[in-house]
């Protein structure tokens, strides 16, 4: 029983320890991401093309429609997605690579979130 108990703390600290890779390398990617282009300018930088749009001004069906396609746990959780970060963590394992996408996607999310005020 000791053994096993063992065996278990040394594979959950093996785990802490790949989490902690995975996070210190994204936000080392975010940090270099912003000191290439502050997130202000890069909001401006967006709003200032043609075809954007104000959140206010989107039919309420594309929002609806946009949100069951891309998250479909949208209203269950609050920006962060416990579910969707574990499988992206998963992928990312699997290939023994990092996805940029998905802290993209984070950060894009978060950025929404906040501009909402939700």
């Amino acid at each position: 029983m000791k053994k096993l108990f063992k065996v278990l703390i040394f594979l959950l600290l093996i785990g802490i320890s790949i989490a902690l890779l995975f996070i210190d390398n994204g936000y080392n990617m975010y940090k270099e991401a912003i000191e290439n282009m502050p997130l202000e300018e890069k909001i401006e930088e967006i709003r200032s093309k043609e075809n954007y749009a104000e959140f206010s001004e989107l039919p309420q069906v594309y929002v609806n429609a946009v949100i069951s396609v891309e998250d479909k746990r949208f209203y269950k959780h609050n920006g962060i997605d416990i579910i969707a970060i574990g499988r992206a963590a998963i992928n990312d394992i699997k290939a023994m690579a990092y996805n940029v996408y998905y802290l993209q996607v984070f950060q894009m999310h978060h950025q929404f979130m906040l501009q909402l005020k939700i």
